[in-house]
């Protein structure tokens, strides 16, 4: 069990430093770190997949705060299932987002699948692909 809290933790960790308001900053130095090597992120939501690595993840958000295109964002999990075998861990994470109020309720919602190595006794996210709800692929109702 000790293993799925440092997941748990991280997987927080990532989606907070990712979370800001209008006027703040987001924790980006903090995304990098919990990356092994380059990490590899895919966004899927789209025709074609979008992929980054940590580093280029992280220029696509600074340019897009630089050019005023992301004002604020903010993104929570809303249920996980995590499984580890040994030194390897898969979190199925569903997610909801926003660009604006987040108090709102209906937000969008998603899927993240994230993999997890144990490098010297700490994890860290090896790779994450995730696609956003919508009409023809909706998030199963065991999830929710």
């Amino acid at each position: 069990m000790m293993n799925v809290r440092a997941i748990d933790y991280i997987t927080e960790d990532f989606y907070e430093s990712l979370s800001f308001q209008d006027g703040e900053m987001p924790d980006l130095d903090s995304v990098k770190i919990l990356f092994f090597d380059e990490g590899v992120l895919i966004n899927n939501s789209f025709a074609k997949p979008i992929m980054f690595t940590a580093e280029t993840f992280i220029q696509t958000l600074e340019t897009q705060l630089a050019d005023g295109t992301l004002k604020q964002f903010m993104q929570r999990e809303l249920y996980s299932k995590t499984e580890v075998f040994g030194k390897i861990a898969q979190r199925v994470s569903v997610y909801e987002y926003s660009f604006s109020d987040y108090q709102t309720a209906n937000l969008p919602r998603g899927i993240n699948y994230i993999q997890f190595i144990q490098v010297d006794d700490n994890w860290q996210i090896t790779s994450m692909a995730w696609a956003d709800e919508n009409e023809n692929h909706q998030i199963p109702a065991e999830y929710l």
